[in-house]
This record gives structure tokens, C-alpha cells and sequence, in this order.
């Protein structure tokens, strides 16, 4: 004899019970609600800890760099536009690469921490190197930070000095950066400045093709 009495539906596929129907849309709430407070604490974080105000709480930061970008046309000009840390030392167009400079950035904690410049003659001791770490930065990412305010394109150069006009030029013509020329602006040159840059640009010699 045939059974024909149907087996009760897979426990997978019964309808949920409204209990459960309900649940849906209010975890869908709560989940897009907490991704909201998270994202916006993330992006809260970053803009906290990429000002300059916090760059000065490092001592040397506060001691050391902080009289020499007071006193240089990055804070204070007849513009009236003042660029912070922030527009000079990280990404602006990259939020994924924002988040690993920072990463990076944040290993300048240890130095600080272990007493690697907390004197005026440490820092000055290791001027140079930091230079030249900042230089290579530069020459790798085509001076992008500076081009995130500065464009020769935008540059009226019949209205600037003929020495500046004529090395504007040239350097758009021949593809060269910003800071092949511009390495002392907010920061005190190391002694021997100029070969110190030579020496790094050597480094890059062939390879901007």
C-alpha cells in the first residue's frame, strides 16, 4: 500500500514566524546603525589625530618643529592660507592610503618614546636623515601633497618673478618636481643641504622615465 501522506516541509524552508519577520528589518536597522557610529567615529579619529595641534603633542614636534613652521610662509603669508602638517604629510585623494600613511606615521611614536630627539642635539643629529626619508617620499609621489594646493598649470607666471616664471617652465617641460627645488620651505635644512639632495636624486637618476 502507498503512504501518501505528505512529510511535513524541511524545518529550513517553513515560513518564519512573524516574530522572526519582524527581526529581519530591525537587524537591518541596527546593523546599518552601527556601521553609521563607527564610520563616523573612524572619520572623527582621523580628523583628530591628523591635526597640527595634535602633531605638537611628540616633543620634538612641540620643541623643534613647531618655532620653524611659526616662522615660515606655510603659517603665515600675505595670502592668508596656512597649511597645517596635514596637507604637506599625508594623502588627500586615497582614503585607503590615508589609513596606511597614518599606520606608518604612527611608528614616529617609538623614537619619540625611547628618547631618540628629545634634545635640541639629538634632533639636529639626525636632521639629515629625516631629510632625506621626507625627500624620497617626495620623489616617489611626484610631490602630489604640494600639487594638492600648488599647479603650475593655475600659475599665472607672466605675473611671477622672471627667475621663478623661467624655473616654472622648465621644470614642467622637463617633468620635474616640486621638491627638486623646493626642500628647505617649512623645515631648517640639514647642513650640507644641497648635497644631501643631490645625493637622493642620484638615487632617482633614469628612473622618471
Amino acid at each position: 500500500m502507498v503512504d501518501n501522506k505528505q512529510k511535513p516541509p524541511s524545518r529550513l524552508w517553513r515560513r518564519p514566524s512573524s516574530r522572526w519577520a519582524l527581526g529581519i528589518p530591525l537587524g537591518a536597522v541596527l546593523a546599518f546603525a552601527l556601521g553609521a557610529v563607527a564610520l563616523g567615529t573612524t572619520n572623527y579619529v582621523v580628523h583628530a589625530t591628523s591635526s597640527t595641534e595634535f602633531c605638537y603633542s611628540c616633543h620634538s614636534h612641540e620643541s623643534f618643529i613647531k618655532p620653524e613652521y611659526e616662522a615660515s610662509s606655510h603659517f603665515a603669508n600675505v595670502s592668508g592660507v596656512r597649511a597645517g602638517c596635514a596637507d604637506c604629510h599625508l594623502p588627500h585623494d586615497n582614503w585607503f592610503e590615508l589609513m596606511w600613511t597614518k599606520a606608518v606615521v604612527s611608528l614616529d611614536a617609538i623614537p619619540e618614546l625611547a628618547g631618540k630627539l628629545d634634545t635640541a642635539e639629538k634632533y639636529e643629529a639626525h636632521r639629515a636623515e629625516m631629510a632625506q626619508d621626507v625627500w624620497r617620499q617626495f620623489k616617489d609621489n611626484d610631490s602630489k601633497f604640494c600639487r594638492s594646493c600648488h599647479s603650475i598649470d593655475a600659475m599665472q607666471l607672466e605675473d611671477q618673478h622672471r627667475t621663478a616664471a623661467r624655473r616654472h617652465a622648465k621644470a614642467e617641460e622637463n617633468g620635474e618636481t616640486c621638491i627638486d627645488c623646493h626642500y628647505g620651505i617649512v623645515h631648517k635644512e640639514p647642513d650640507n643641504a644641497s648635497e644631501l639632495y643631490d645625493a637622493v636624486a642620484a638615487e632617482y637618476a633614469g628612473t622618471d622615465d
